[in-house]
Formats: structure tokens, C-alpha cells, sequence
């Protein structure tokens, strides 16, 4: 199943060549065309309360009032995904949050802060910060992230944006769009995605850092995992690298399962699927990397009370991670 999806790939992958010939709008935009809208509106960077804007956040989610949507269309509105998020500034040094402008003043990053969805527990920003904590020790490259803690105890997850150099911008192309995948109705494979990975780079360390991202996947239970979870940068001159892993917590598909299969099991994937994948696509030392990784994802607890998880959370994942070790 995996060679033929392969197979299927290699012939999507040299369409993608096409894009090499297409004009790159330049370090000032997101993708190859850049979009301004027919008015110009005055920018204002505004001082930011987590805490006021979480609660205008929710009464647009539940439809009691539309007056907030132009406030959050200033201050850059909700760029996308289940859960709102706005764009921010962040002064590391003063610790200070400033509204999503395209030019941020100096030593302001370009940050965006998720606010949680009506299903998620108060504690999903620091269960999403042990999560990243975990990758970074299971050798998944990240951007930086962290949690903001608003004055009334409020934990606010937060993460550094990869395709900003200082306000200048990288092109970045999904999974998704790479793939022309409807990432609700997906039928990719953690195959399409290491073999793309490696291809479009021409680097064999993309293929084994998307490996190492499968395993987390299976392992820690994150199984919103679809097409637009996974994304490539190109810069100025048109070089291809993987981005950074972003959205890696414990979670569920709308479908209960894993959104990209792994060698064709969506549902219950274990050593054996990883092995598979490794074997097909001549990842090194598989076995070595999914040790390493479970034993990471075994000491989940102590990552949690690291990062203030609630007791009640930490029980939960962990009754669904031993679940899931049964198959390791």
C-alpha cells in the first residue's frame, strides 16, 4: 500500500517542480502571491488583556455578538485551525504582548497565542507546553513556545512564529496544498509525508525528522495529525526545508483516529506500521529512534507536574498512552 501511494507521489512531486519557475513575490510575503486588501487601514499596535479578549473570543463562538469581530480582525484576526488564536507581538525582555501588526516595533517577535476551544480542559495550554517539552527532548525540531499566564491564573499557550525572519516573511506550502489533500477527508500516509519530506528538500535528515515526528504522533496520542499539521519553507533564493513541527499535543481526530494513517492503519498503529514505514523508506536505525521516543513519552508524568498540568489530565492521557504501549 505504501509503494503505491509512493509511487502516486513521485508524480505529484514534479508537477510541484513547476513552482520553481513561478515569480517568488519576495522576503515580504507569505506564499508566491500576496494578498492587499483594496483598503488600507491604519495599523495601531494595542496592548493586549488574555483575559478580555478570551471572553469576546467566546461570545463569537457562540454567536452572541458580532460587535468584537472588527477589534479582532485588527489585531489580526484567527489565522485558521479548531481552536481561535491571534496574531501577537512579544517582548521577550519586557514580557509584554502587543496586537498583530505586519511591522512589529524593535525587539518584538511575531507570536501567535491560542485561546481554548469550548471542548478543551483550562488546562490545555500547559498540557500542549509538556508536550512540546517532550519533543524537544525527543529530538523534534520546534519553534520556540511557551505559556502566558494572564492576572487572574489564566494559561494562554503561545508560539514563536518560523515564518517570520524579524517582520520579513517566508514562503510556507502545507502538506495540504503539496498534496492538493482535503486534510478532513484525507487518505495520506506518514509514507507520502516522509517520502515528500526527502524529496522536496533533497535532504535524507528531513526524512528521518519526519519520521521521529510519526513516532511522537503514535506514541503521545496526537491524532489530529492531518495534512495541514505538516509544512515546508522556502526562502529567497528557493530552497526547500521542512518547518518545524507545530500542534503536537494529546488529541483526537473528529473521526476518533488518527487523521494520516501509518503504513495504512489509521485506527491502532504500533511498532510494527513505524517499522514498515522505516523499511520502505530507508530511514536509519528505526528501531533506536522509537525506543528513544517511547521512553521520552514513558515519563509523561513527570513532564506534566513539570508544567502544572491538573491531576485529573495527567490520569486521563496517561490511561491512553498505556493503551498505546501495549503496542510497542
Amino acid at each position: 500500500m505504501i509503494k503505491k501511494r509512493l509511487s502516486a507521489d513521485r508524480i505529484a512531486i514534479e508537477s510541484l517542480n513547476a513552482l520553481d519557475h513561478l515569480t517568488f513575490a519576495g522576503k515580504n510575503s507569505l506564499g508566491v502571491l500576496k494578498y492587499r486588501p483594496s483598503v488600507e487601514l491604519e495599523q495601531e499596535a494595542i496592548e493586549i488583556n488574555l483575559d478580555t479578549l478570551n471572553n469576546t473570543i467566546s461570545k463569537v463562538i457562540s454567536g452572541e455578538s458580532s460587535v468584537v469581530i472588527d477589534a479582532l480582525f485588527r489585531r489580526g484576526g484567527s489565522p485558521g485551525g479548531a481552536g481561535p488564536k491571534i496574531y501577537a507581538g512579544y517582548n521577550p525582555k519586557t514580557d509584554s504582548l502587543i496586537s498583530g501588526i505586519a511591522h512589529l516595533p524593535e525587539e518584538y517577535e511575531h507570536w501567535i497565542v491560542k485561546f481554548a476551544a469550548d471542548e478543551d480542559s483550562k488546562d490545555s495550554a500547559n498540557i500542549e507546553l509538556a508536550y512540546y517539552k517532550m519533543a524537544l527532548d525527543s529530538g523534534i525540531e520546534m519553534s520556540e513556545c511557551r505559556v502566558f499566564t494572564s492576572d487572574t491564573g489564566n494559561s494562554y499557550f503561545g508560539t514563536k512564529r518560523f515564518d517570520r525572519i524579524g517582520n520579513d516573511r517566508l514562503h510556507m506550502l502545507s502538506a495540504a496544498g503539496l498534496l492538493h489533500d482535503d486534510y478532513e477527508h484525507s487518505t495520506l500516509d506518514y509514507g507520502n509525508l516522509i517520502f515528500q519530506a526527502k524529496k522536496l528538500t533533497n535532504n535524507a535528515q528531513a526524512a528521518e525528522q519526519m519520521f521521529r515526528r510519526a513516532v511522537f504522533n503514535v506514541l503521545a496520542h496526537n491524532r489530529d495529525d492531518h495534512s495541514k499539521n505538516f509544512a515546508f519553507l522556502m526562502d529567497a533564493k528557493g530552497v526547500w526545508s521542512l518547518a518545524p513541527a507545530y500542534d503536537l499535543t494529546f488529541s483526537a481526530s473528529s473521526q476518533g483516529y488518527h487523521s494520516t494513517a501509518c503504513a495504512g492503519n489509521y485506527v491502532d498503529p504500533g511498532s510494527k506500521e513505524l517499522l514498515e514505514l522505516a523499511s520502505a523508506l530507508s530511514i536509519n536505525k528505526p528501531k533506536v529512534t522509537i525506543d528513544e521516543i517511547k521512553g521520552i513519552i514513558d515519563d509523561w508524568k513527570r513532564y506534566a507536574e513539570l508544567y502544572g498540568v491538573s491531576k485529573i489530565s495527567i490520569k486521563t492521557i496517561e490511561t491512553s498512552l498505556k493503551t498505546i504501549r501495549s503496542r510497542f
